[in-house]
C-alpha cells in the first residue's frame, strides 16, 4: 500500500476504514500505523465527503411522483414489445445470410479441394511416366 493507493481507496470507499472491503482495510491499517501522516492526508479529502454526504437533506420522493415513474416504464415496455418483432426479423434475416456464406464457402472448398487432388494425381502420373520409363505401349494400351 502506498499513498496514492490509499488516496483511491478512500475515494472509493469513503474516510471509515470499517466500510472498506477486508483485504483492503488490513492494508491500510497497516499503512496508517507506519504512514500516519501520509494516510490521514489521503482519508481527510474523503471524511470531508463522507460529512457532506450525511448533512445533505434526503429526498423524499411524492406517491404522485412514483405512480407517474412506474407508469411510465410500463408504457416504455410495451413500445418495446412492439419493436420487438421487427427486430426479431432482422435479426433472422442477418443469421440466413451468416448461414448461406458458410455454405457457399463449404461448396467452394470441396470444389477447389476436389480440382487440385485431380491435378496432383495428374502431376504424380506423369512424373511417374517421366522417371519410371514407361513406354508408350503401356500408358496407350
Amino acid at each position: 500500500m502506498n499513498a496514492d493507493r490509499m488516496r483511491d481507496l478512500a475515494e472509493a470507499w469513503g474516510g471509515d476504514l470499517r466500510r472498506w472491503p477486508d483485504t483492503e482495510r488490513e492494508a491500510a491499517e497497516h499503512f496508517a500505523r507506519t504512514q500516519p501522516g501520509e494516510a490521514e492526508r489521503a482519508l481527510f479529502a474523503a471524511r470531508q465527503l463522507d460529512a457532506a454526504l450525511g448533512a445533505a437533506p434526503r429526498a423524499v420522493v411524492s406517491a404522485e411522483l412514483r405512480h407517474r415513474v412506474i407508469a411510465s416504464a410500463a408504457a416504455a415496455g410495451l413500445r418495446a414489445r412492439a419493436v420487438w418483432p421487427g427486430l426479431r426479423r432482422l435479426l433472422w434475416i442477418g443469421g440466413a445470410g451468416w448461414a448461406a456464406a458458410a455454405c457457399a464457402g463449404i461448396v467452394f472448398g470441396q470444389v477447389l479441394t476436389s480440382d487440385f487432388e485431380r491435378q496432383v494425381q495428374l502431376d504424380v502420373v506423369l512424373e511417374q511416366a517421366s522417371v519410371g520409363g514407361l513406354d508408350d505401349t503401356a500408358v496407350l494400351g
